[in-house]
């Protein structure tokens, strides 16, 4: 049956919404489904590779001492090139693959460039996280119960290290920095863990 000429723009103007709603509902599933900004994924690739085994398992540096702003502000923020020479001035890595990241490293202080590391974790813009008050929280001793995120309750009070283990995994044990298995860091999850913990979860907390 041909359609009237008073059905024709009636038609395009349903194809037109449905092309758009389809395009919401694409852009929503990968956002959801994606990491950066939200939901699950895989690590990316580093410019440096940092096996945090090394550095931390093996050779107990503790967390605060590369991310120094993580007890003093809202980001944990990476450390300076510089930081790094404090020991790879000398220490040359034990492999020959480790020398060669190594290298990578002082050549980027030698020439003044800066090592554009790739963000694992990332909020949308919209969202506020102080990683000083979480630290600040999950260590105070006067406060003799805790939760964290999947509702796991701390017999005592966690250190700086263990507290960054609630949401980032056990990065110590890890080669690769990557999402921690079988999390999302969704509105729900924060939400959810503020309520275990009798936070505030009123919007302005987290919503700038």
């Amino acid at each position: 049956m041909k359609p009237s000429p008073k059905m024709i723009p009636l038609m395009v103007a349903g194809g037109v919404v449905t092309v758009i709603i389809g395009f919401v509902i694409v852009v929503l599933l990968i956002s959801w489904f994606s990491n950066p900004p939200f939901g699950l994924g895989n690590a990316p690739p580093q410019p440096v590779a940092f096996p945090h085994t090394i550095h931390v398992a093996e050779n107990n540096i503790q967390c605060e001492f590369c991310h120094r702003n993580v007890t003093k502000g809202a980001a944990a923020t990476v450390p300076a090139v510089e930081t790094c020479l404090f020991c790879h001035k000398e220490i040359d890595g034990g492999t020959v693959t480790a020398q060669a990241e190594i290298e990578k490293v002082r050549t980027a202080f030698e020439t003044d460039t800066p090592i554009n590391w790739e963000r694992v974790h990332r909020l949308p813009d919209h969202v506020r996280f102080i990683h000083e008050a979480h630290i600040r929280y999950f260590t105070d001793e006067d406060i003799p119960v805790k939760y964290g995120i999947n509702g796991e309750e701390f017999g005592t009070t966690p250190d700086v290290a263990q507290t960054c283990t609630i949401c980032h995994g056990d990065v110590a044990n890890k080669t690769v920095v990557q999402p921690k298995t079988g999390q999302s860091l969704k509105m729900g999850t924060c939400v959810d863990c503020h309520r275990l913990n009798s936070v505030s979860t009123d919007c302005t907390v987290c919503h700038k």
